[in-house]
């Protein structure tokens, strides 16, 4: 059988495909949806041969364009058939708001995984009981209010006060979550009892000042420090260290990651400031 002519300008499926960017296999589908109808199709033939306009390249922008911001394609269709700049505009404030949405979204979860990330490759690395001192950068938290132990609301009830408070920027729990002291004083004095409690959230508007940390780890339930702060001090003495600053006592593992509460990972980490030089206890430079 004898093949039709085509016209010179007409573009197969493939070719129009790379002009506009758009895969073969999409255009199949948009066609069988009536959004992108060939220009001519080859008939005869073992599969029909789909031919494009050049003519037709605006509307596959259009369609590229909204399918790209997830119009449902009857809205696409809907529109293809009755263009009017008052309704792409509003489609595009319906659906551009939706995408910002989302890329804050997105964005807010990266910095979740980097943080996690970061913490989880330096617990790893670590030997049980090990403290190190190490250069902390500076970094924006959400530090919470005083906490109140006058009465009877318990770790947990404090913890839970922390999350449920409206702060600004809003508390993304999906952070973690740590306890916080003025000082080494309050951490020896109150170990179990934080005097306030603070997020790793980007956002906050507080912040964690960078400098020198003696940091220690132990395992245990929120709240259990076991001799944390003692071993801390006992480290310091022996090194030259002298306290200088806020504890900083971090949930870095807790049941996104462990089964067992009673190896819940802590990390501890207070401001220091070396009195004299002293050589035998590690150093490390972190960038979190």
């Amino acid at each position: 059988m004898e093949n039709e002519m085509i016209d010179d300008d007409l573009m197969t499926v493939k070719e129009f495909s790379e002009r506009v960017g758009i895969p073969v296999s999409a255009l199949r589908h948009y066609h069988k949806c009536d959004i992108l109808i060939p220009a001519k199709i080859g008939a005869g033939l073992q599969n029909n041969y789909r031919y494009y306009s050049p003519m037709q390249i605006t509307v596959a922008k259009m369609v590229r364009v909204l399918s790209e911001l997830h119009v449902p394609l009857q809205k696409i269709s809907e529109l293809k058939n009755n263009r009017t700049p008052e309704m792409l505009l509003k489609l595009l404030y319906t659906y551009g708001n939706k995408i910002e949405k989302e890329l804050r979204m997105y964005k807010e979860m990266a910095a979740v995984v980097k943080v996690f990330t970061e913490l989880l490759n330096e617990a790893t690395s670590i030997e049980e009981n090990e403290i190190y001192v190490a250069e902390r950068q500076c970094r924006n938290i959400i530090l919470g209010e005083r906490t109140d132990f006058s009465g009877e609301p318990g770790f947990m009830g404090e913890f839970l006060k922390f999350i449920n408070t409206p702060h600004k920027p809003p508390l993304n729990v999906s952070f973690p979550i740590g306890g916080y002291w003025d000082s080494m004083d309050g951490f020896l004095e109150e170990p179990k009892r934080p005097e306030r409690f603070f997020s790793l959230d980007e956002q906050g508007l507080d912040v964690r000042e960078k400098g020198l940390y003696l940091i220690a780890h132990t395992n245990g339930y929120y709240g259990e420090v076991n001799d944390l702060p003692d071993r801390m001090v006992a480290y310091a003495a022996e090194h030259g260290l002298e306290f200088s600053g806020p504890v900083y006592n971090l949930f870095i593992t807790d049941e996104v990651s462990v089964t067992d509460p009673n190896q819940y990972l802590l990390q501890a980490s207070a401001a220091v400031t070396e009195t004299r030089s002293v050589i035998s206890h590690k150093k490390r430079y972190l960038n979190h």
